[in-house]
């Protein structure tokens, strides 16, 4: 009698711990993520990161970047920094969790049109509750290769509301399948995030 008094007082302790990780695990908040900023904008090697408006552009690079428009070959590069936040903080009743983002393959998206892709090259531990510091993202494209179907003044506008002095990089979306270590194993988003800079996004 003893024994089974033992063995059931051991299945009602295995079952409430089962019962406490699944509800722990389903309380669980996915990783979020935002667009902060983009930095170093340079379309072949003129750098167009402390540029207002076309205006501002001399004489000389107006030059090179007329001649390397007609050439079909107006290399843009810049620099896109991320934010990743651990929206588990313990609140709600539920446990703080620490999470850390292993993988992160991204597509970068220039007002719509699908460009070039990659992947962070570390992983990154981020807290419950806080927030990573910028990830950044270095990106090569030929603007005329993505997008060809505007004129001069069209891509270098773009190319301004990107990464100019007044730029918001509402032009950009990265979209990623985060792929996250958490305290219950190593979990992959089901489906790829839009990231943008409006909002934190984790789906």
């Amino acid at each position: 009698m003893r024994t089974l008094l033992i063995v059931g007082l051991l299945l009602l302790t295995s079952c409430a711990n089962v019962r406490q990780m699944a509800n722990s695990l389903m309380s669980l908040r996915d990783m979020q993520f935002r667009i902060v900023r983009v930095e170093n904008m340079r379309v072949v090697g003129v750098d167009v990161s402390r540029l207002r408006s076309l205006t501002d552009v001399s004489a000389m690079d107006a030059i090179r970047l007329a001649d390397a428009f007609r050439s079909k070959r107006l290399t843009t590069t810049f620099t896109v920094y991320l934010e990743a936040r651990n929206p588990n903080d313990g609140g709600g009743g539920s446990k703080p969790a620490d999470l850390t983002l292993k993988e992160l393959p991204w597509q970068l998206y220039i007002d719509g049109k699908q460009t070039i892709s990659g992947s962070i090259r570390k992983e990154i531990a981020i807290p419950g509750g806080q927030t990573s510091a910028p990830i950044p993202i270095e990106i090569e494209v030929d603007l005329t290769k993505v997008i060809t179907d505007r004129g001069y003044d069209e891509l270098m506008s773009l190319a301004l509301s990107i990464g100019g002095v007044n730029a918001e990089p509402t032009k950009l979306m990265v979209e990623a399948t985060p792929v996250v270590n958490t305290p219950f194993g190593v979990w992959k988003s089901p489906s790829p995030i839009r990231i943008v800079n409006t909002e934190f996004r984790s789906r």
